[in-house]
């Protein structure tokens, strides 16, 4: 991680109220999703429950301690040095965050025990890796294309949205549940907007710090070993 830190700047009423109401929303869905949890433990059969059962209940957990990671770094994170305008990088970020949300309503398939099992640890690695990267990226979290450090360590030793990569992980895990059709087309939806997401912020980086050129000629984008 490169230390570039932002100057202090007068905190603007929009913004504490964007932060507040981006705090709520994570409380709201971690409220939501720890009742569920509750509902699943008491569903889960205290013996003779199958590692799929406890997958599930590992991903829950995973995805909530997400969520309140998230919310505390609403609230903690410093001023950007600098975001990107327009309507559609706010459009393309918003669409790549929540339109997981719809994954829920995408027709059931039924799936072998196996194939259940799988879908339980990818998504499980996944929502492990998103909590791992989030930590890591700490302060500079931002849904918004925004800079505020240059983070090159940990994860992004390795490719430089390991976020993104994580997400799409846990997405798959998901998806493998759904109806194959239905799920091939959210997917690739969803990684389309995520790759035009990489976009905006990739320009917003270059512009920004220095270093970031020679980070992305030496650091693939999303796939360890390939793609640039």
């Amino acid at each position: 991680m490169t230390p570039t830190d932002s100057a202090a700047r007068p905190v603007k009423p929009h913004s504490v109220l964007g932060r507040a109401a981006g705090c709520l929303w994570f409380v709201v869905v971690t409220a939501l999703f720890t009742r569920g949890l509750v509902a699943m433990l008491l569903a889960t059969p205290t013996a003779g429950a199958s590692f799929s059962d406890w997958s599930a209940v590992m991903s829950r957990c995973c995805t909530i301690v997400f969520f309140i990671t998230l919310g505390w770094l609403m609230l903690a994170r410093p001023g950007a040095l600098a975001r990107r305008e327009g309507v559609m990088p706010t459009i393309i970020a918003f669409s790549g965050t929540y339109s997981v949300w719809l994954i829920p309503f995408l027709p059931a398939a039924h799936i072998s025990p196996p194939l259940q099992m799988t879908s339980a640890v990818i998504s499980l690695i996944g929502c492990v890796a998103i909590v791992y990267a989030v930590l890591h990226l700490g302060k500079s979290f931002s849904i918004m294309p925004q800079a505020r450090k240059l983070v090159i360590g940990g994860p992004y030793r390795f490719v430089r949205h390991p976020l993104y990569l994580a997400e799409e992980l846990a997405v798959i895990g998901v998806l493998i549940q759904c109806d194959r059709t239905m799920a091939l087309l959210f997917l690739a939806l969803h990684l389309g907007l995520q790759i035009q997401r990489m976009d905006y912020e990739e320009s917003l980086l270059r512009a920004v710090f220095p270093d970031y050129e020679a980070y992305a000629r030496r650091t693939p984008r999303l796939i360890p070993g390939g793609w640039r």
